[in-house]
């Protein structure tokens, strides 16, 4: 079975330290994996010394001259976007942030075309990013979008058929528009050539890829695949131990995964720091993903000292506003339901 990987990167970003931990997930899970890399010939030149554990996992490596104008996130979705040009055979292709949990096989025997699982294992109208994905799809005149689905990238079945052939022609295509209207990501494009070809799709359940920060707690028992970041992270932070940064330093720094991480990739599915919270409730999630909240998060990590003054503040307020309620309570109930 094939897998591919695309890797855009310098020694300045944690891009391929994530892929070699990702493709040591996958071996560890599936041995016999026939594992591709593509990337750009300016990554390719940089995958040595505290670069080159990947040899040891990697079947072929696969380079492409991506024109020399872009920047390296439209070099990186370039690549991406040209994957079946350039990769012979049946493949699955996964994200540089993703962590095998299981055998993978079974995709290649479901006797499907193209796949892929929901964005956020979420319908349009419930997505987090609604206003965000139908403001960027009337940008580019795309109506994908009244499907009610919005598929993620990070995890596609691709089969070698001139279906396929066709769809990657024309998501790279809408890519490069996309691109000219400066709108980088490579979703919108997907989405609208998935929605061009929905005769050959087939949705994937969410164990394929389990996107844990976002709804993917009812999949993450019998996933196959944990897409940690899934295209942005939760305020920047991720309740993935596997998600660290100071675990991508230590394999940036050494060329090698520290052994911690070989007893986190016995069960993946448990890596999450003790510090963790579930939120959950459409009143709780709404709030989460408010920009009040985003400010305030902001707030902390930029300016600690004017959050410290601000959440002194909301003590305050939050005191004179539990004693009035408290009073209130005791008068009208004696304080049966008073408010905690």
């Amino acid at each position: 079975m094939k897998y591919v990987y695309t890797l855009t990167s310098t020694s300045r970003d944690y891009y391929y330290e994530q892929f070699l931990l990702s493709a040591t997930s996958l071996k560890q899970y599936n041995p016999d994996s026939n594992i591709i890399l593509l990337c750009d010939s300016k990554t390719r030149e940089t995958l040595a010394g505290n670069r080159s554990g990947y040899e040891k996992l990697v079947s072929d490596v696969i380079a492409v001259d991506a024109p020399s104008d872009l920047l390296q996130i439209e070099v990186s979705r370039w690549v991406r976007t040209s994957i079946r040009r350039f990769v012979q055979g049946d493949f699955l292709f996964l994200d540089g942030d993703t962590i095998v949990t299981d055998d993978l096989s079974s995709v290649f025997k479901m006797g499907i075309t193209f796949g892929a699982c929901l964005d956020k294992h979420s319908l349009v109208s419930d997505h987090s990013k609604k206003d965000s994905i139908i403001d960027k799809n009337k940008k580019l005149g795309f109506d994908s979008h009244f499907s009610n689905m919005h598929f993620n990238g990070g995890v596609l079945f691709c089969t070698d058929t001139p279906q396929v052939h066709k769809f990657f022609a024309r998501w790279h295509e809408l890519w490069l528009f996309s691109k000219s209207k400066q709108i980088l990501r490579d979703q919108p494009s997907l989405n609208m050539a998935i929605h061009e070809n929905m005769q050959f799709f087939t949705e994937l359940n969410g164990t394929w890829n389990c996107q844990i920060a976002y709804n993917g707690l009812p999949y993450l028992v019998n996933s196959k695949i944990i897409h940690y970041f899934a295209t942005d992270k939760v305020f920047g932070e991720s309740p993935f131990i596997l998600a660290s940064d100071y675990i991508f330093q230590k394999i940036k720094d050494s060329g090698t995964l520290p052994e911690e991480v070989f007893g986190f990739l016995e069960n993946p599915r448990a890596a999450f720091f003790p510090n963790s919270r579930i939120i959950a409730g459409a009143e709780m999630v709404n709030l989460l993903d408010s920009d009040f909240i985003k400010f305030i998060f902001l707030l902390r990590k930029k300016l600690p000292r004017l959050f410290a003054v601000f959440n002194k503040l909301c003590y305050l307020g939050k005191s004179i506003v539990k004693t009035f309620l408290v009073k209130k309570s005791q008068k009208e109930d004696g304080g049966i339901s008073t408010y905690n």
